[in-house]
C-alpha cells in the first residue's frame, strides 16, 4: 500500500527505505523551500506592472505598494514562525505542519490569480509569508532530526539552496512568462510547482515514523525530536517498541516538569550579568523579563545565548539586504536602463546564481568554522554595496558593472545564511549537552529555528522599508551606501561572540 497508519504491527508502506532515506527527506525539504522561494520571487517583476495595469495604482504610489506587500510578507513570517516552532516541538509529526504551510501557499496563489485590488494582494502576501514561516521553521527542524552533526552545514546549505534557487529563477521566469503569456500564466506555472511539491511531501516518511517498522533504529532516526545524544559507549540507543512515543499525557507532564525546572535553572538566571542586579532597570523591563522566564522558559533560555543572538542578527542583516533589492532594483533598472519585465526579472539572476553554491559554503563552514566564512561574506558584500554608487547612467559599461557588483553581493550573502543557520543547531545542541534538563525530552530545535526565522522575517520588513524610503527620498547613491554601512554592522556580533579556539569550529557557546 502507498501509506499505512503508523503502527509497528501494520504492514510497512511501499518503498519505506527510499521514502525515509536521508537524501530523499532532505531533497523534499529542498523542494519545499524552492517552492516558497519561487512563488515569492515570481511575482516580484510582475507587481510594478500589474499594480498599474490591473489594480489601477498611480505610478507615484507603486513604490509604496511594493514595499507594503513585502512588509506584509515579513509580518506574517514573524508572527507565524515562533508559533510553528513551538507547535512542531510538541507534535507527534512535523509532516502535518508541512502540509499546513503548503495549503496556505495554495490559497495565496489563488488570491493572487483572481484578486486585483491591492488589499486582496496584501492578503495573498500574508498567506505566502505564513507558509514560508512554517516551511522554513519546520523544514530546518526536520533537517536536523534527519542528518548527523558532522554534516549539518553541508545539508543545511543544500536545503537553503532550494530557497535561493527559487528566489533566483522565480523573478526570471515570472518576468518572461508575464511578458509573453500574460498575468494568469504566471500563476498557472506556480500551481504546477505547488502540485509537484505536494506529491513529494505526501510521499516522504519521517525517520521517526519509519522507525516503527525498523528494528534497531538509532535515536537519530527520530526517537524524539531535537536530539543526537549518544550513550556512554558512543552509539545511539535502540528503539524499544512501545517506548518509541510516550503517551500525550506523559509528554504534557514532562513539559510541565521541564518548565518548573527551567524556572530554577542556573543557565537561565546566570544568563543575566551579575552587575545588573545593582542597576536600576526600569520596572516595566523587569516585569517583562520575569514574565518571559515564567511563561516561555525555553525561549528565554535560547535568547540568553549571545552567540544565538549574533546568528539571528546576522540572518536579519542578510535577508534585509536581499529583500531591499527586491524593493528598489526593479524600479532602478526600469528608470535608468528603461528595461521591461523580462530585463527586470533577468537582473536578479546575477545576485541569485551564486546561491547555488550554498551546499559548498555549508561544507566549508563545517571544515573551517562559521566565523571565517561569515565574516568573509560580510566583507565582500560591504565593499560591493559601496561600489554600487558608481552605477549612475545608461551605458553598456554601467550595466556590466552593475551585474558584476550584484554577483559579488550574491556571493557574499550566500556565505552568510547557511553557516549561520547550521550554527543555530550547534548552539542548541551545546546548551542541551551542558544542561540535560534545559529543554526537556522534546528538544528546542524547532523553537530555535522559529526565532531564527522571525529574525529573517523582520529583515523582509526592514529591508524594503529602509531601502525604499532612502531610494525615493535621497536617491540610489545614498541608499546603497546606507546598505553598505548596515551590512558592515552584521560582522560586529560575529567578531564579538564567535570563537573557534576552545573546541574547534562552531562549538564555543557563550552563556
Amino acid at each position: 500500500m502507498f501509506w499505512s497508519k503508523a503502527n509497528k504491527h501494520s504492514t510497512p508502506p511501499i518503498w519505506l527505505g527510499l521514502r525515509s532515506s536521508t537524501w530523499f527527506i532532505c531533497m523534499t525539504i529542498c523542494i519545499a523551500t524552492f517552492t516558497d522561494g519561487f512563488t515569492y520571487g515570481a511575482v516580484v517583476p510582475v507587481l510594478p506592472f500589474s499594480l498599474v495595469g490591473r489594480s489601477g495604482v498611480p505610478h507615484g504610489e507603486v513604490q509604496f505598494w511594493i514595499s507594503a506587500l513585502l512588509v506584509v510578507h515579513g509580518v506574517a513570517m514573524a508572527t507565524i514562525s515562533p508559533i510553528a516552532g513551538w507547535l512542531a516541538d510538541r507534535s507527534a509529526s512535523r509532516r502535518s505542519s508541512f502540509f499546513a504551510g503548503l495549503a496556505m501557499l495554495f490559497g495565496a496563489t489563488l488570491f493572487f490569480a483572481i484578486g486585483s485590488s491591492p488589499i486582496i494582494l496584501m492578503v495573498a502576501r500574508f498567506l505566502q509569508g505564513a507558509s514560508c514561516g512554517i516551511v522554513f521553521t519546520v523544514g530546518l527542524a526536520l533537517l536536523v532530526d534527519t542528518v548527523g552533526r558532522d554534516e549539518i552545514g553541508a545539508w543545511m546549505g543544500f536545503a537553503l539552496s532550494g530557497l535561493s534557487f527559487g528566489i533566483m529563477i522565480g523573478p526570471f521566469l515570472g518576468g518572461i512568462i508575464y511578458a509573453n503569456a500574460g498575468y494568469y500564466a504566471v500563476f498557472a506555472v506556480i500551481l504546477g510547482v505547488i502540485a509537484f511539491d505536494f506529491i513529494l511531501r505526501l510521499f516522504m516518511i519521517e525517520k521517526k515514523a519509519a522507525a516503527r517498522w525498523t528494528k534497531g533504529s538509532s535515536s537519530r532516526d527520530g526517537t524524539k525530536y531535537g536530539t543526537f545524544s549518544d550513550d556512554a559507549n558512543g552509539s545511539n540507543p535502540p528503539i524499544s517498541g512501545d517506548d518509541h512515543e510516550p503517551p500525550q499525557s506523559d509528554l504534557l507532564a514532562s513539559d510541565e516538569r521541564t518548565n518548573d525546572e527551567n524556572l530554577h535553572n542556573p543557565w537561565i538566571h546566570d544568563a543575566e550579568p551579575a552587575s545588573t542586579s545593582h542597576t536600576k532597570r526600569p520596572r516595566m523591563a523587569k516585569r517583562l523579563v520575569k514574565w518571559l522566564m515564567e511563561r516561555f522558559p525555553t525561549t528565554y533560555a535560547l535568547l540568553s545565548s549571545p552567540r544565538l543572538l549574533a546568528a539571528m542578527y546576522g540572518g536579519f542583516v542578510q535577508v534585509s539586504l536581499t529583500s531591499s533589492f527586491e524593493s528598489i532594483l526593479p524600479l532602478f533598472v526600469q528608470r535608468t536602463f528603461r528595461w521591461d519585465s523580462s530585463g527586470t526579472g533577468a537582473i536578479f539572476l546575477t545576485i541569485s546564481i551564486p546561491s547555488l553554491a550554498s551546499s559548498l559554503v555549508g561544507a566549508l563552514s563545517d571544515r573551517f568554522g562559521t566565523r571565517k566564512v561569515v565574516l568573509g561574506g560580510f566583507a565582500v558584500s560591504t565593499i560591493a554595496l559601496a561600489l554600487l554608487s558608481l552605477v549612475t547612467h545608461n551605458s553598456v559599461c554601467q550595466i556590466v558593472l552593475l551585474c558584476a557588483l550584484l554577483a559579488l553581493i550574491g556571493i557574499g550573502t550566500t556565505m552568510m545564511l547557511s553557516p549561520l543557520a547550521a550554527d543555530m543547531f550547534v548552539v542548541v545542541d551545546q546548551m542541551s549537552n551542558d544542561n540535560k534538563d534545559l529543554f526537556g525530552a522534546t528538544g528546542a530545535y524547532a523553537q530555535a529555528y522559529g526565532l531564527f526565522d522571525t529574525a529573517l522575517a523582520c529583515g523582509t520588513v526592514f529591508g524594503p522599508t529602509f531601502a525604499g524610503f532612502l531610494y525615493e527620498r535621497a536617491g540610489w547613491k545614498i541608499a546603497v551606501w546606507a546598505l553598505a554601512v548596515f551590512c558592515a554592522s552584521g560582522s560586529v556580533p560575529i567578531v564579538s561572540f564567535y570563537s573557534e579556539a576552545a573546541h574547534g569550529p562552531r562549538f564555543w557557546v557563550t552563556s
